[in-house]
């Protein structure tokens, strides 16, 4: 009940539209121009600061680096031509893989965080989104990518993960899909997205799932009913192309048992159904529950941490991250936002009663912040270290 009334109060709320809220890079065509890595990672880069509304501060660089998407090179003295390709998700920014990138940097691998079109720019940018749009910039990449490259993973963050998915079904050409959070399965509520974006049409207000101030210069606050829709799509599209294909392709996932975003259900059903002869899952969790063969169940509550469960969002960054966290200067209070003001206030200030999962107050927790950092994110690593070392020789 809490989640419709969620929902009713952003449908409703006026929310003013500025003009970070108007489109200015359309997320197509602009891919023709790229015939080389270095050439996306300079458009890209061009596109974000001519689009960015925020970039009248000391922090200009830094907000433009942080949206843009990065190559990372292996140590000269790699033996190999390994290359992993990160995928982020909706809403995010390539600097949400920064973590993650700088290891695999340390492990010999050459990585490349891409941009997803209508990213890193402008709310607006999201208004005109198309599934494909995704799809085709991944793959402009992926080929590039595969030039150079003896072994190509890829890595992606719910709708980034679903997007490798996709691409390792029309293709198998990967070593290894690493999946965090894959959004396979989205909350029913969600699927309103696509009628109400087809609604805006004489409603403005109806082209926005949300409005909000954008506090969060490497995530949007606000938030298109069509780039929703269009996860929904690609769902669609990933679980057709599923029916008819069988993906063989090794499999690392990690998911949070209490996830407001996703149906982390869904990510177990699907892991037990995968044949691959190579799987691995870390799942999140508070209890005890009944999980699949080759799904590990992890403790996410640590009360001695105030932390009461892990979120959608607490996967990918170090407890070290300077923005996203112990210590970083973003809090995720979005959640508050329209319903509570004066909860809002309070997360915003860092004077929560603990961390985890929007929507899962209790008695003893009446405002929650959303957990950013992963707070077993070397111990996650670990793992996914022993799982690129048990591949076998054909498989690497």
């Amino acid at each position: 009940m809490g989640r419709l009334r969620n929902l009713y109060s952003l449908l409703t709320a006026a929310g003013e539209l500025s003009e970070r809220h108007r489109p200015l890079n359309p997320g197509r065509d602009w891919m023709q121009h790229v015939d080389s890595i270095d050439s996306y990672l300079q458009v890209c880069r061009e596109r974000v600061a001519v689009s960015r509304t925020d970039l009248d501060t000391s922090q200009r660089d830094r907000i433009i680096g942080g949206n843009s998407p990065f190559l990372l090179q292996p140590p000269q003295d790699s033996a190999t031509r390994r290359t992993v390709l990160m995928v982020h998700g909706l809403s995010d920014a390539p600097f949400l893989l920064r973590d993650i990138a700088g290891w695999f940097q340390s492990q010999g691998f050459r990585v490349l965080s891409m941009q997803l079109p209508g990213h890193g720019t402008r709310p607006g940018d999201l208004l005109d989104i198309r599934w494909q749009d995704w799809l085709a910039a991944q793959q402009q990449l992926v080929e590039l990518l595969a030039e150079d490259s003896d072994e190509l993973y890829l890595l992606g963050f719910s709708l980034g993960a679903v997007l490798n998915l996709y691409q390792a079904l029309l293709e198998p050409r990967f070593t290894a899909l690493l999946l965090f959070a894959p959004a396979l399965g989205i909350t029913p509520l969600v699927r309103a997205a696509c009628p109400l974006s087809a609604a805006s049409r004489w409603w403005q207000r109806a082209a926005w799932f949300d409005v909000q101030p954008d506090t969060d210069c490497f995530k949007y606050e606000s938030l298109t009913n069509r780039s929703i829709c269009e996860v929904y799509r690609l769902i669609s599209a990933q679980q057709r192309l599923a029916a008819l294909t069988e993906l063989n392709t090794p499999l690392f996932v990690v998911a949070s048992e209490t996830d407001a975003t996703i149906r982390s259900g869904v990510i177990l059903d699907w892991f037990a159904a995968q044949r691959s002869p190579h799987k691995r899952m870390l799942y999140y969790s508070t209890g005890r529950p009944e999980v699949p063969v080759g799904v590990e169940v992890i403790n996410a509550s640590l009360p001695e941490q105030n932390i009461k469960s892990y979120a959608h969002t607490a996967l990918l960054q170090s407890p070290d991250n300077p923005h996203y966290g112990r210590e970083g200067a973003q809090h995720f209070c979005t959640h508050y936002y329209h319903i509570a003001p004066d909860k809002y206030q309070r997360c915003k200030a860092g004077k929560e009663d603990c961390l985890g999962e929007m929507f899962t107050e209790t008695p003893d927790c009446q405002v929650i912040r959303r957990l950013t950092w992963n707070p077993g994110f070397d111990a996650m690593l670990a793992k996914l270290r022993g799982f690129l070392d048990q591949l076998e020789p054909s498989e690497k």
